[in-house]
């Protein structure tokens, strides 16, 4: 049901049933939000600071009978990154789930879809699980397409140019960065709720909430993964700028070598003194020009000898 406060009261369970529960789902367009969480669903004053306040690290906080939980999902609103991740904040007890979201979530679509062809979880724990569930899909989505870019731009390391790779790989770096900054913290504030002790929390839910939080940590290595493989791939550009720039300075040393000594050579006979031998014989250009190419080519042979180049 949906009451002309926007606030969206939606049955978990078929009434009468044990476990069956309300869900509250409210968004930043409902007036005065403090105050209809207190008056209008009845929570105490610090359970509605927490769901409104601007800090949305996850975490979870249990309180009372029930628990503060904030997750963060994969943004899903058109023209935003996925990995800029957006915030469900929850207050979960026997008889309700109140979540506010500012931002549009998948995971969140798809219970509501469900509750409105009658398929909606039995219970809070039920809801809890289902949410979480969704949610760990959803990233598990994102960072599977991450790992594949990476692969990309492992095949083609040698081929694109290091302007472009390194734009490339610095992008995905921060992408991972960031998508760790809050999935590390949701895993531990599952931890923090698999170990309170709810009357609406069974051991099944405890065990469900225990593979998500396995899935999560699996998903965090493998973005410690997807990091260590950039920075090798990072490294191996710098490698490549390095052997790049080796080359040109060898070249540099190679035409300095050679030049310099025919260079000392043609600047003491271009100076304009008297006393320059063969000035008054007819052939001494030709004979000095043969010389300088003759000396040039020892010296490249002398280089070559050395294996210099």
């Amino acid at each position: 049901m949906s009451g002309g406060d926007g606030i969206e009261g939606m049955a978990l369970g078929r009434p009468g049933d044990p476990g069956a529960a309300t869900w509250f789902r409210l968004d930043k367009d409902v007036p005065n939000l403090h105050e209809a969480l207190r008056t209008k669903i009845g929570l105490d004053d610090l359970s509605a600071k927490s769901l409104t306040e601007v800090e949305t690290r996850p975490r979870c906080f249990p309180h009372e009978k029930g628990a503060l939980l904030n997750l963060r999902g994969i943004n899903t609103e058109p023209g935003i990154d996925p990995e800029d991740m957006v915030s469900v904040r929850l207050w979960i007890d026997g008889e309700r789930v109140v979540s506010y979201q500012v931002h549009k979530m998948a995971a969140v679509d798809e219970l509501v879809a469900e509750q409105r062809r009658g398929a909606a979880p039995s219970s809070t724990g039920d809801f809890l699980v289902s949410l979480t569930d969704r949610i760990t899909d959803r990233i598990h989505e994102v960072i599977e397409e991450l790992d594949d870019d990476l692969e990309n731009l492992e095949d083609v390391q040698e081929e694109k140019s290091v302007p472009e790779l390194r734009h490339a790989i610095a992008d995905l770096r921060k992408k991972v960065v960031v998508m760790r900054r809050f999935i590390a913290p949701q895993r531990d504030a599952l931890d923090v709720l698999i170990a309170e002790r709810y009357p609406w929390k069974t051991k099944v839910h405890d065990r469900r909430l225990g593979d998500v939080v396995d899935r999560i940590t699996r998903l965090v290595e493998q973005l410690d993964s997807i990091h260590t493989r950039a920075a090798i791939v990072q490294d191996f550009l710098s490698v490549r700028v390095a052997e790049r720039l080796n080359r040109t300075m060898l070249l540099l040393s190679i035409v300095t070598g050679v030049f310099l000594p025919l260079s000392l050579i043609t600047g003491m006979l271009g100076m304009n003194v008297a006393g320059i031998p063969g000035t008054q014989t007819p052939w001494a250009f030709w004979s000095v020009s043969l010389g300088i190419v003759f000396l040039g080519f020892l010296e490249f042979l002398l280089i070559w000898r050395l294996r210099i180049t």
